[in-house]
């Protein structure tokens, strides 16, 4: 693959290994992405082919086919992620000053904004992605207590997430600049003070629906053997063929689907005992890596009409 965004944001110079470290240490995915430069700073052109019709083999002396490919040409916009931080000036003087306060508070903000970069990564990209190409299924739930399973096949060009090469001129992939110059400034309800903004730009290239599949209304807590809401085996397979499994094949879901996973699947048909200790766990579904995170809402996703 290419490199991930966690090795493009840190750069040669890993000046910013700080920043990077406390955006993705709880975005495991977003962290992994792999990414490719856009072709036009904040924004990617990109070909995608419509029709392609290719050679065959034919007998000796025989006229060739014909062959073609036709092609159009898309655009993927790229995206902020960011916010800006305020303290009032009192508060900043009892605290040590505003960059005494900013520094302290830099980690859990930095943390929370790579979680919701991931969430929206997870929801608004990939699974929206496969739900309106129809590579969806559904594991029966119903009501507001599901989970959803999806598989990424990442292929450069494809299916790919996309930044900005230039940044912001000055080297770093995430920009955290001072407001005003790091002066007291009057915001919008009238109080004086002292801001800093965080900013970088970024895109996921969604270019081929072939890639990108999805396992929706998973509910646990009603899950039984004569009533199924979670994936059965069959399902779990057609995952990864509705993703043309391959290398570079990932499968993301909460936690807690991947440890129900193991316990309806593996518990039916072996006992696994690791070192002194029983084990439950799967880390892969016929050889394709199980990645989770907790970015995925535990189990409050209303259910997906299909």
């Amino acid at each position: 693959m290419t490199a991930s965004l966690y090795e493009i944001a840190l750069g040669p110079d890993k000046s910013q290994r700080a920043v990077v470290d406390a955006i993705t240490c709880e975005a495991p995915i977003l962290r992994d992405l792999p990414m490719e430069p856009s072709s036009h700073g904040l924004w990617n052109i990109y070909e995608s082919m419509k029709d392609v019709t290719g050679g065959d083999l034919v007998d000796l002396d025989a006229p060739l086919p014909k062959v073609s490919a036709e092609s159009e040409l898309k655009q993927t916009d790229l995206s902020i992620i960011g916010g800006e931080m305020e303290v009032g000036e009192d508060t900043a003087r009892k605290l040590g000053g505003p960059v005494s306060y900013f520094a302290k508070k830099a980690t859990p903000v930095l943390r929370k904004t790579g979680m919701s970069a991931e969430r929206s990564l997870l929801y608004d990209n990939f699974r929206a992605f496969a739900i309106r190409n129809g590579n969806v299924q559904s594991a029966g739930g119903t009501g507001t207590k599901n989970y959803s399973i999806l598989c990424v096949h990442y292929v450069p060009g494809e299916i790919t997430g996309v930044y900005d090469p230039a940044g912001f001129g000055n080297g770093k992939t995430f920009d955290l600049t001072p407001i005003a110059g790091g002066e007291l400034y009057k915001n919008a309800e009238g109080r004086l003070v002292y801001g800093m903004r965080l900013k970088t730009y970024f895109g996921v290239q969604l270019a081929n629906p072939d890639y990108v599949s999805a396992i929706v209304n998973c509910d646990i807590d009603s899950d039984s053997t004569s009533a199924r809401t979670f994936p059965t085996m069959r399902q779990m397979d057609k995952l990864l063929i509705d993703a043309r499994a391959g290398q570079n094949t990932f499968i993301f879901c909460h936690p807690a689907v991947k440890a129900y996973l193991g316990t309806t699947c593996k518990l039916e048909h072996m006992t696994l005992v690791s070192g002194n200790g029983f084990s439950t766990q799967i880390d892969a579904w016929n050889g394709v890596p199980i990645i989770t995170s907790f970015n995925f809402d535990n189990g409050t996703e209303t259910a997906v009409s299909l």
